[in-house]
């Protein structure tokens, strides 16, 4: 009768924890579901902000490339010149390179700020969102730079 006891006290304990849990439980399968159906609309605009960021990328080499060719023709100019005009062309060029130097550091702190922003978006998506980034893609892992 002792034994016989305890088994029904330790089934009843059990179906009171199985009813008590059910609902807890059963609140957190449709967040689950809420949570993968979010991460799915979010891929999208999670593209398009990838696709953003690589046409600015793409805009800013744009830039850098004229720019070398606006420094490259004023730096032929210096060198064909002579006298005062030679004085003059090297204040060009100089111009030129401090104008550009500013551009570019400007450039690139706005471009770091938002790439942080994206790669911690990225982080926030799940581990396979970045590896599907165009941008992330282009980009050369640390260990392959050359000195």
């Amino acid at each position: 009768m002792k034994f016989k006891g305890i088994v029904t006290v330790m089934l009843t304990a059990l179906a009171a924890v199985v009813i008590a849990a059910a609902p807890v439980l059963a609140a957190q399968a449709p967040q689950e579901h809420q949570h993968a159906t979010e991460q799915a609309t979010a891929q999208p605009d999670m593209m398009a902000k990838c696709q953003a960021m690589m046409a600015d990328r793409e805009k800013m080499m744009a830039e850098m490339k004229a720019a070398d060719q606006r420094l490259d023709d004023l730096a032929s100019k210096m060198n064909a010149a002579s006298g005062d005009g030679k004085v003059d062309a090297i204040a060009a060029v100089v111009s030129e390179i401090v104008t550009q130097r500013r551009t570019m550091r400007e450039g690139m702190m706005k471009m770091h700020g938002g790439m942080m922003a994206h790669m911690m978006e990225h982080m926030q998506a799940g581990p396979d969102s970045m590896t599907m980034c165009p941008m992330m893609k282009t980009m050369k892992p640390m260990g392959d730079a050359k000195h």
